[in-house]
């Protein structure tokens, strides 16, 4: 994605997730699917250093979640003037059951495994507040939830692992949307379950267009004009969009209040 943007002269920006591409963690803190002060600062930090660009976001998986629920917190104020989320898992409490099912189970122990192993690589921030996380369960866990219930819901202030869950669930945050978004989810999903897609809130928000494709699993799509070795069918499809936006917005300036009305379509 980022290598389609740059072909088309765009100015990109990775943001990984604390712990995640290989970056450091400097803090007893990892990443969670609601945290919201990364991502800030790093919309905060590009805006400064370009203050007269349109700036865009594309979330994939747990960051689409982060995406969702950031233009939802900044509302009619964000800085983003479009977005794209894919293979967003909506509603965490869904998705945390249907891991826990099936062929699924082998994702959910895959990604706890690398959460164990992005733990054990900072355990020594952890090691004098051993009161407030359960750090051997942390270290050792076998599955997402473990790993959530004994540090990620701890470390962010939630009750349980449930509320963690419940009160992160991007699901909730589409109707407070007020930049153009689209979604695009697969109906095959081990991870994003399709039953967790908010489809009546997307289709009620103008602002919002949602694309499920009947297969693609998470994060799967591989067809394409450059496919099998190339980039999948997304990739020009999240740029049309965003070079829309582009064109529409340096057409006309949007005032905050007419941005319910820059997209009015819904693809099922």
């Amino acid at each position: 994605m980022l290598m389609s943007a740059r072909k088309k002269g765009w100015r990109a920006v990775v943001f990984n997730s604390r712990g995640c591409g290989h970056g450091p963690v400097t803090t007893p803190k990892f990443y969670s699917a609601s945290f919201m002060g990364d991502i800030s600062e790093v919309v905060d930090h590009v805006s400064s250093r370009y203050p007269d660009a349109n700036l865009y976001a594309a979330g994939w998986s747990l960051g689409g979640n982060l995406i969702v629920k950031y233009l939802a917190q900044e509302s009619a104020g964000c800085r983003l003037s479009g977005a794209v989320s894919l293979c967003n898992p909506f509603d965490l409490v869904a998705a945390d059951e249907d891991l826990r099912k099936g062929f699924s189970i082998v994702y959910d122990k895959i990604i706890a495994s690398t959460l164990r192993g992005i733990f054990k690589k900072h355990a020594l921030l952890f090691e004098e507040m051993s009161d407030e996380y359960d750090i051997p369960a942390a270290a050792n866990c076998r599955s997402i939830r473990e790993f959530d219930e004994a540090l990620t819901s701890v470390s962010f202030g939630f009750k349980s692992v449930d509320d963690y869950y419940l009160k992160s669930s991007s699901s909730d945050s589409i109707q407070h949307v007020r930049t153009p978004l689209l979604c695009i989810q697969a109906e095959n999903d081990p991870i994003a379950p399709a039953r967790g897609i908010p489809r009546e809130a997307i289709n009620a928000n103008s602002n919002c267009m949602l694309i499920v494709t009947p297969e693609g699993g998470h994060l799967g799509w591989v067809a394409g004009d450059d496919a099998p070795f190339g980039c999948p069918w997304t990739d020009p499809v999240v740029m049309d969009f965003l070079e829309y936006l582009e064109k529409t917005k340096s057409n006309y300036v949007l005032k905050p209040e007419e941005k319910t009305h820059t997209l009015q379509a819904n693809v099922n």
